[in-house]
C-alpha cells in the first residue's frame, strides 16, 4: 500500500505491483532524457510515450510525453497530456502555467487567462503567474496591462530574463527608449562581462539608436551580431546605426550581408539605394 500511494497510484488500477510499473516508468523517461539531450526527437517522443503507457498515473512522463507531442506539432494532444499531468499532480502551479502557456501559444487566450488566474488564486506572490497574464495581456494587444503584471512578476522574482525582455521591448513599441534602455542595462548587469545574451545587446542597440547614440547603438548591434546567428533585421539595424554616426562604408557591408540573407528586406533595400547615391553623389563632387 505504501508503494502504491508513493507511485502516485499506479498499483491500484494495474495488476501488478504499483512500484515496478512506476520503476519501468521512470527508466523509460530517464532515457527518453538522455535521447532529448542528444536531439533525437522521434525516439524520445516513442520512449515518453511507453512511459504514459506504462504507468498513466505518473504526472512525470504525462508531462514529458506532453512537451515531445508540442514540439512534433501535435498541439491538441500535447494539450490533453499536460491536463492530466495537471489533475494527477493535485493542481501543481508549475504545471498550471506551463499548461497556459500552451494555450497562449494556440491563441486560445480564454484558457491561458484562466491557468493564469487558477495559479494565482493558489499563490499571489507566483511570478511565473503573473508572467503569464503579462503575456496574454500582451497579446491581446493591452501593453499598459501586459506591464503591470510583468512589474508584478519582477517584484517577486528579479532575475527573469524572459520577463525583463518583454517589459524592455513594450516599452521600445510604447516610445519609450530611455525606460527601455534602463530595463536592458540592468539585466545585462546581472551577466558577466562578455556574457550578455545576443537579444539583450540587439535590443540595446536599438534602443540607444532611437535616443540618438548611434556609435554605442553601432557597438551593441555589432557586438550582438558576433555573439550570436546574425538576422537581415539585425544587420539592416546594424548598417543604418553605423550610416547615422557617418560610416556609410561599414554602413554597405552591413546592408549587403543583409540584402544576401534577405534581398527583398524593405527598409535595407531602401537604405542601400540611399548610400549608393550619396556615393555617387560625392564621386561626382570629387570629379
Amino acid at each position: 500500500m505504501a508503494a502504491a500511494l508513493l507511485s502516485g497510484g499506479c498499483g491500484l488500477l494495474a495488476k501488478r505491483p504499483s512500484a515496478d510499473n512506476l520503476v519501468a516508468s521512470r527508466q523509460l523517461s530517464l532515457r527518453g532524457l538522455d535521447a532529448v539531450e542528444r536531439e533525437r526527437w522521434d525516439e524520445a517522443e516513442d520512449l515518453f510515450a511507453r512511459a504514459v503507457a506504462t504507468c498513466p498515473l505518473d504526472e512525470r512522463a504525462q508531462r514529458q510525453y506532453s512537451l515531445a507531442l508540442w514540439r512534433s506539432g501535435m498541439q491538441q494532444s500535447a494539450i490533453e497530456h499536460m491536463q492530466e499531468a495537471v489533475r494527477l499532480s493535485g493542481g501543481s502551479q508549475a504545471l498550471v502555467v506551463q499548461l497556459g502557456h500552451m494555450y497562449l501559444e494556440q491563441g486560445n487566450m480564454e484558457q491561458a487567462q484562466r491557468q493564469a488566474d487558477l495559479a494565482l488564486s493558489a499563490d499571489r506572490k507566483l511570478a511565473p503567474a503573473w508572467a503569464l497574464q503579462g503575456e496574454v495581456h500582451r497579446a491581446a494587444g493591452r501593453q499598459q496591462e501586459a506591464l503591470a503584471s510583468f512589474h508584478r512578476a519582477l517584484s517577486y522574482q528579479e532575475h527573469y530574463p524572459e520577463v525583463q525582455i518583454a517589459v524592455a521591448e513594450i516599452y521600445r513599441q510604447l516610445d519609450r527608449p530611455q525606460r527601455a534602455l534602463a530595463t536592458l542595462s540592468a539585466l545585462a548587469d546581472e551577466y558577466p562581462p562578455g556574457e550578455e545574451p545576443p537579444k539583450v545587446l540587439y535590443l540595446q542597440g536599438l534602443a540607444l539608436k532611437r535616443l540618438g547614440r548611434n556609435r554605442e547603438a553601432v557597438d551593441m548591434l555589432a557586438a550582438s551580431r558576433d555573439r550570436g546567428t546574425a538576422s537581415a533585421e539585425l544587420l539592416f539595424q546594424l548598417g543604418e546605426a553605423q550610416y547615422l554616426a557617418g560610416d556609410p562604408g561599414n554602413a554597405r557591408l552591413a546592408l549587403s550581408a543583409a540584402l544576401d540573407l534577405e534581398p527583398g528586406h524593405p527598409a535595407g533595400t531602401r537604405l542601400m539605394a540611399h548610400i549608393e547615391r550619396d556615393i555617387e553623389r560625392m564621386a561626382a563632387l570629387g570629379r
